[in-house]
């Protein structure tokens, strides 16, 4: 959905626009979404070179981590992207 531009989900699920969201919808032509399935089902790479775009999947993701309480990192550490 995300990789369609469409971020309603995440707009319901939260009652409001998660940080980033605004920002990746305007960059969506610069920000790639790749499923990669795993053992325990799958993952989602997220992937851009756009310097704003990069700081807006950070935020986006970082509020999720924090809303889901998924106990996840919160710093970056790998990659050169997002």
């Amino acid at each position: 959905m995300f990789a369609a531009n469409d971020f309603d989900v995440p707009m319901f699920i939260h009652d409001k626009v998660p940080p980033g969201v605004v920002v990746m919808k305007k960059r969506h032509r610069a920000i790639q979404y790749t499923f990669e399935p795993t053992a325990y089902g799958g993952r989602v790479r997220i992937v851009t070179h756009d310097p704003e775009a990069v700081k807006a999947v950070h935020a986006f993701l970082r509020f999720q981590i924090e809303d889901h309480r998924t106990g996840d990192a919160m710093t970056v550490s790998g990659g050169s992207g997002a």
